[in-house]
């Protein structure tokens, strides 16, 4: 049988935000402009309501990394990652966080969680200053 046509995505640009990094001595910052790739036009709309919180949600956790965090290729899936984890449970969704179950072996047992209709952050900008 043919294929079905693949239903193009939803994408839901964020607002270009302006973020000061956590570099020791201050000065250094992020000018980052994100759009969300979400499962459903419907979750647009939900997004589109918590966007407050959201952006909130992700300037706090720009803002604790350092430059050479942000310019590293790890350091932005790393981000990539944390985005997509405040943005989901600012939704009521929760997301297994990698990076904190590598430290904290005791957190072993991987829950069932429904998956989030968070499904990538594409990055329009990304300029460190």
């Amino acid at each position: 049988p043919p294929q079905a046509p693949r239903k193009p995505p939803t994408y839901l640009p964020i607002e270009p935000m302006v973020v000061n990094l956590a570099d020791p001595g201050g000065g250094r910052f992020v000018q980052l402009g994100i759009t969300l790739k979400l499962d459903e036009p419907k979750t647009g709309e939900i997004v589109k309501q918590f966007m407050p919180s959201i952006r909130s949600a992700v300037l706090l956790t720009v803002s604790k990394r350092t430059a050479d965090e942000l310019l590293a290729i790890e350091g932005k899936e790393k981000l990539t990652r944390a985005i997509i984890r405040v943005t989901s449970e600012q939704l009521g969704y929760e997301v297994e966080d990698e990076d904190e179950e590598a430290e904290s072996p005791k957190k072993k047992k991987k829950r069932n969680l429904p998956p989030s209709p968070v499904e990538d952050v594409l990055y329009s900008s990304f300029i460190v200053q």
